[in-house]
């Protein structure tokens, strides 16, 4: 299955950041959040609410390994 993340990165690329597909297993797509070039990492919307909305717009289930929770 592919999943088409634009939507998702459309929303963190305001903010300097980009996610990526780490792998998608059962019913669950494991993203990875990307800050390295983010001005402001705490701009960008908390985990909670990240992976409801990213849920909402892809349309699967969404779990997202965030570096700010590190």
């Amino acid at each position: 299955m592919t999943i088409d993340l634009s939507p998702v990165r459309d929303i963190l690329q305001a903010d300097g950041g980009d996610i990526e597909l780490v792998s998608f297993e059962g019913d669950t797509a494991q993203l990875r959040l990307i800050l390295e070039t983010a001005e402001c990492a705490e701009c960008v919307l908390p985990k909670p609410m990240l992976e409801d909305v990213a849920t909402k717009l892809l349309g699967v289930k969404v779990s997202i390994d965030d570096p700010r929770e590190r």
